[in-house]
């Protein structure tokens, strides 16, 4: 009985595609408790077939980096949301250890699959919620310096922000995966998921979201063929010419400082750096009530904000320059792994999806420099998936040369 169990790692695939699939879509604290679930499935079979534990070039980084989320929650000025915090954040890092261990190309691919039929779902959802006018008011529209803009899609994510910074993961991996494809019927469903990923990221009017999936696209397409680059950059060149006033009027607007929400950012900003060389060294603690509760000491203006509105400065405010640091370099290794897939791989498979997932994760890097990319858990999720992805892909190409 136990040997039907444990024979194969079906009960783990199951549980990371469930996982991956409802993340957008149910409250994340069952997500959470899913890959625990699925954890002790992985520890059990590893223990009942006494199986050896492989362990990658990025372990350590992840490890130094989960002490320091540990110890941010532990010291934190609001512990007890600290605590759920670090119980969602070892959930996704746990999620990121079986996906690198548990998934050769076949079923890597499968999971890749379910985590794009995912983002179609909620990318038709915010289509038919802006085409019909179902979305709230003009909470996150500037109608003096966006006149012809009248709402922005959210879907299921409560955020337009929160929504392309999704989008932007899911875009890039189902361009890798239609590159890929060399089935027809397979190319024209990954053709359509792809574009109405790219509409609804449209539909957000997320500035940084079309700036993180340019970057996204120009990676990717360097790794397909430098020679595309020019012709690429010329067609968006021509593109501007044909789309509609509100999208040109919302292109006009980066870095306009008469928009207001760039210009309050900066006012955050300025608060935000006040509060970091006060708490430096040990940050406030993990999550965003601890931010909450000591920015209002530091406000200019009477302005109110949930998070520093930039990635590194909540990072380093929240657990201290030390995280900072355990993050970045957890990312830049996740770099180096991913451009050594993409130079070293004979398989196109792996080296697409590795540098589809470096394109999202330096779009989003790029967007963290004026908006916090990890402030929704399903968007950590998706950031530290693509990471996972690169991180298996690796882990498949060593064990495919090595046999």
């Amino acid at each position: 009985m136990m040997n039907l169990i444990f024979d194969k790692d079906k009960g783990i695939e199951l549980g990371l595609i469930l996982g991956i699939f409802a993340m957008p879509f149910i409250t994340f604290k069952y997500i959470s408790l899913l890959m625990f679930c699925t954890f002790g499935c992985f520890f059990l079979k590893k223990l009942y077939k006494k199986e050896k534990i492989c362990f990658t070039p990025i372990d350590g980084y992840l490890l130094i980096f989960l002490l320091v989320l540990i110890f941010s929650a532990i010291f934190s000025i609001t512990k007890n949301q600290s605590m759920k915090e670090l119980f969602v954040y070892i959930s996704i890092l746990l999620m990121v250890f079986m996906v690198t261990r548990s998934f050769d190309k076949k079923t890597l691919n499968q999971l890749l699959m379910f985590f794009i039929i995912a983002a179609t779902f909620v990318a038709i959802y915010g289509i038919y919620q802006y085409l019909t006018g179902a979305v709230g008011g003009h909470g996150w529209v500037d109608v003096k310096t966006n006149p012809n803009l009248k709402a922005r899609a959210y879907s299921t994510m409560d955020n337009p922000n929160i929504l392309a910074e999704y989008l932007v993961i899911a875009g890039s991996l189902s361009v890798a995966l239609f590159l890929n494809s060399k089935n027809i019927y397979r190319k024209v469903f990954l053709f359509g998921t792809t574009g109405i990923i790219l509409l609804c990221l449209l539909f957000t009017f997320s500035r940084g979201g079309w700036i993180a999936f340019a970057l996204s696209m120009f990676i990717i397409l360097a790794s397909e063929n430098k020679k595309i680059i020019p012709i690429a950059i010329l067609l968006g060149f021509i593109s501007l010419f044909f789309l509609p006033d509100v999208v040109l009027d919302r292109i006009k607007t980066i870095g306009s400082v008469k928009d207001s929400s760039n210009a309050y950012r900066f006012l955050i900003w300025a608060a935000s750096i006040k509060m970091l060389k006060d708490f430096w060294a040990s940050g406030v603690g993990l999550g965003y009530a601890a931010f909450v509760k000591v920015y209002p000491n530091y406000t200019l203006a009477g302005i109110k904000a949930a998070h520093a509105h930039n990635s590194y400065l909540q990072i380093a405010i929240e657990t201290g320059i030390l995280g900072l640091l355990a993050f970045l370099m957890s990312v830049l290794k996740a770099y180096m792994i991913g451009i050594f897939n993409v130079y070293k791989s004979k398989d196109p498979f792996f080296k697409r999806i590795s540098a589809a997932s470096i394109g999202a994760i330096s779009g989003l890097m790029v967007h963290g420099m004026v908006e916090h990319i990890l402030f929704d858990y399903r968007v950590i999720f998706s950031f530290w998936f693509a990471i996972a992805i690169i991180i298996a892909s690796y882990n498949n190409i060593v064990f495919n040369k090595n046999n």
